[in-house]
């Protein structure tokens, strides 16, 4: 299938499949200014974008006769929304609403005139009005000095401060309510970065369980190591965690988001995503990655007009006889400008033969007006200028610069001329989560097959293979990488040109757009078909216990009758629970089984004086209810397997730091929850991967728990000894409950049999056979009291 043919499909899929399109990001892909002012932010593309962004044109100013204020607006995309606004603007998706903040600093008695503003402009822009409190608290104190700085690894840089944390909070509750009020059956809500993380969570508490929300986090998701110092960092993982489909830009990031879940929420982790217990109901949150890329359309068209053209057949001439560097970033500090500066300089110490011979073209685009720098902006500022002002004196001569310095944003004309020109792209930070300027260089490189140097932390370092890759903090590597371009042959050129250009080529804005909302929707719909398990309903178990004349209970132990804890021998029953169970068993219509992996001298001393029945091991060991009966042990109990299992646990209960063995009376299990998660689950495949092998010689099954792995002898689980006493007894009120993957096997016993089975899920791994859940075995001990008293 050709890119066009991929492209076209998935197009079509979108159109008959999907409903409207609610895209929400913290900027709109507009500029809006106040006229006869200067823009307050806006892209760096943003002078002259009309040839791109025609269909929408410019509206007429829009003037409030009291306040005199006009405003004028046009089409210019954010450096965040740029992708987006290609998907969307060229008619690629039917119908679509966006939902974001203009970016226009208007008083609140000029909301109303900017907000018609923007609608008489576009009906498919929604606009929120931010005061300017909450600019400085929300944007400009929790998202650039909190969490943009900590996504980047600026930790020397980080500020945190209360108030901007409940600003955050107030915005998002804003988007969401805005969101909320345009919604309609059918719609999909795309959510974007990591202004908006709180957004999904608050969604779910505003519109129906069905509803299809995606999010894609296009900055770098940071290690768990760093993202555990954010005071509210469980917040922000609970709200993004209720969208149905998470995106990122590498897998890097979704490994460091998987960590922080599983480290900071306990979570067990699944290779598709994760599944959380969230408003009496089990969701899974799928997560995937989608690299995004650029509409290389547009800049093929931009090289091929006439003025263009022109302009790089003018710089051709300037630079006639040098080979040219070109790097375009933007004054912060992930872009690591002042070492590109020092690598150039001693470039040009060690190897004078290159003075007059080589040009570095440095593109520093301000993202702010120079009167709202930060602190460390104005000085980043500052350095960058005494540099280039250093290194030309010592190098350049009057007819000639060894840096030529541009600080200023410039035209998409320009910046098109200046990629088709460099024979060299020097794309270095020291983060990033994607950085589609290397994309951008590559397509306009077409014909001329310059080389690219690209930092191995940003983004793109794992799409365009054919980039030299650098660690930006080795002034050498970056320096010997520049030498190599500068030297590499024609063959070469072409080949590593090609491999980049081939990716951006089938790789673009509007293909990774509509792969994310294809894969939304299909997991959306999967979700829907499947129905997600319900909150159990206590008053029907109620209802139908108090009618029933014989009833049964099958309770699994831990997890379901006490709360799991760290060490095994800790799980001592509660009064309440002993209390409990005490009541039920004096009702002579009930049986009460306690059903657990549990060994045998553990139950007995702690429920052995209660006239229930119990099983221990998976099975291995029954005991009938009543007063003093006897164990029976399972016909398959063999042990002959045992030593040779607990030589390969204990080693591994060697090797990894946290781990135990516990040793029952047949069986044998391998506990891993106080060792490191990442570490704990990896130990776990591997001890698993040895067992099977053992498995090949003996009867054995291997149960892969709550960060345990228990062997025990084939044949024998709780199932089979729910059925064996099903065997005995006719009862209309059956009640089951367990809280892990052992415990499905009594759900699977009693699936086609009239019964209440309840699956305790704080979280899940898989799906469940149980036809009701509840959070925790504090609401399961609720349950068995309100049936006790009634």
């Amino acid at each position: 299938m050709t890119i066009i043919q991929r492209s076209t499909s998935l197009n079509n899929i979108i159109n008959e499949k999907l409903g409207r399109i609610i895209v929400a990001s913290n900027t709109l892909p507009i500029t809006v200014t106040k006229i006869n002012e200067t823009p307050l932010f806006g892209s760096p593309l943003s002078a002259s974008r009309e040839s791109i962004t025609s269909s929408f044109g410019m509206s007429e100013p829009s003037r409030d006769r009291e306040s005199k204020i006009q405003i004028q607006i046009n089409a210019h995309p954010f450096p965040t929304e740029s992708a987006l606004e290609t998907l969307m603007a060229k008619d690629e998706i039917e119908d679509w609403l966006w939902i974001g903040w203009s970016h226009c600093e208007v008083n609140e008695d000029e909301e109303s005139m900017l907000n018609q503003a923007i609608k008489e402009f576009s009906p498919h822009f929604e606009h929120v009005f931010l005061n300017p409190r909450q600019v400085e608290n929300y944007y400009k104190g929790y998202c650039k000095n909190g969490l943009w700085l900590l996504l980047h690894y600026q930790m020397n840089f980080i500020r945190m401060q209360s108030e901007w944390w409940e600003e955050y909070v107030g915005v998002n509750q804003m988007f969401a309510e805005k969101i909320a009020s345009v919604w309609k059956p059918s719609d999909i809500i795309w959510i974007h970065d990591y202004h908006l993380m709180l957004v999904p969570q608050m969604l779910r508490q505003l519109l129906p369980p069905e509803a299809s929300i995606g999010f894609f986090f296009h900055a770098p998701f940071p290690s768990y190591e760093l993202f555990r110092i954010l005071p509210n960092r469980k917040e922000l993982l609970k709200g993004i965690l209720s969208s149905n489909l998470i995106g990122f830009q590498s897998f890097e990031y979704v490994r460091h988001f998987k960590s922080s879940c599983a480290r900071l929420l306990d979570l067990e982790v699944h290779p598709k995503g994760l599944e959380i217990f969230e408003d009496g109901s089990t969701h899974f949150t799928k997560l995937q990655v989608y690299p995004i890329g650029v509409d290389y359309n547009d800049f093929v068209k931009n090289l091929n007009l006439p003025e263009v053209a022109s302009r790089v057949e003018s710089l051709r001439k300037i630079f006639k006889g040098k080979k040219v560097v070109v790097a375009r970033d933007r004054l912060d500090q992930i872009e690591g400008v002042p070492r590109k500066l020092e690598v150039f300089e001693q470039l040009l110490n060690d190897h004078p033969e290159y003075i007059g011979k080589l040009v570095f073209i440095q593109i520093y685009e301000p993202t702010v007006e120079e009167e709202d720098e930060t602190d460390e902006q104005k000085i980043l500022h500052k350095t960058v200028n005494e540099m280039v002002g250093r290194i030309n004196g010592k190098f350049g001569k009057l007819s000639f610069n060894p840096i030529e310095y541009i600080n200023k944003k410039i035209s998409y004309e320009e910046l098109s001329s200046l990629y088709k020109l460099a024979d060299i792209a020097l794309i270095t930070p020291i983060r990033d989560g994607m950085n589609l300027t290397s994309h951008e260089y590559v397509v306009c490189q077409k014909d001329n097959f310059g080389v690219l140097i690209l930092s191995e932390f940003a983004g793109a370092a794992r799409c365009l293979g054919g980039s030299i890759i650098v660690n930006p903090f080795s002034k050498k590597e970056i320096m010997e990488a520049i030498i190599e371009a500068l030297n590499m042959n024609m063959h070469d050129r072409k080949l590593k040109h090609q491999i980049n250009y081939n990716y951006v080529l089938a790789n673009t804005s509007s293909f990774w757009g509509k792969r994310f909302l294809c894969d939304l929707n299909e997991v959306t719909q999967k979700e829907i078909m499947e129905t997600r398990v319900p909150r159990a309903n206590f008053q029907e178990i109620e209802d139908s216990y108090k009618k029933a004349k014989v009833r049964v209970f099958f309770l699994d132990y831990d997890g379901t009758l006490t709360p799991l804890v760290r060490l095994p021998s800790q799980a001592m029953p509660s009064k309440q629970l002993i209390d409990v169970l005490s009541k039920l068993t004096e009702d002579s219509r009930n049986e009460v089984y306690v059903i657990s992996g549990r060994d045998r001298s553990s139950l007995e001393k702690w429920l052995g004086h209660l006239p229930i029945g119990m099983s221990c091991e998976h099975g291995v060991f029954t005991r009938q209810p009543g007063e003093n009966q006897p164990w029976t042990e399972s016909p398959n109990a063999d042990v002959q397997w045992k030593d040779t299992v607990l030589s390969i646990m204990q080693d591994f209960e060697d090797r990894t730091p946290g781990s135990m063995t516990e040793t029952k009376q047949v069986n044998i299990t391998w506990h891993y929850r106080n060792a490191d998660p990442d570490f704990g689950q990896f130990q776990a495949k591997e001890l698993i991967a040895q067992l099977r092998s053992v498995a090949n010689k003996y009867p054995l099954d291997i149960l892969s728990g709550k960060k345990a792995i228990e062997v025990k002898p084939i044949g024998i689980n709780k199932g089979e000894i729910v059925k064996m006493i099903l065997q005995k007894i006719d009862p209309d009120f059956i009640l089951c409950i367990g809280d892990d993957k052992t415990d499905e096997d009594m759900f699977k016993a009693l699936y086609n049999v009239p019964s209440y089975t309840i699956r305790v899920c704080g979280d899940l791994e898989e799906s469940t056979k149980a036809r009701g859940v509840v959070e925790s075995s504090s609401e399961v001990l609720t349950l068995l009291n309100r049936l006790s008293l009634s």
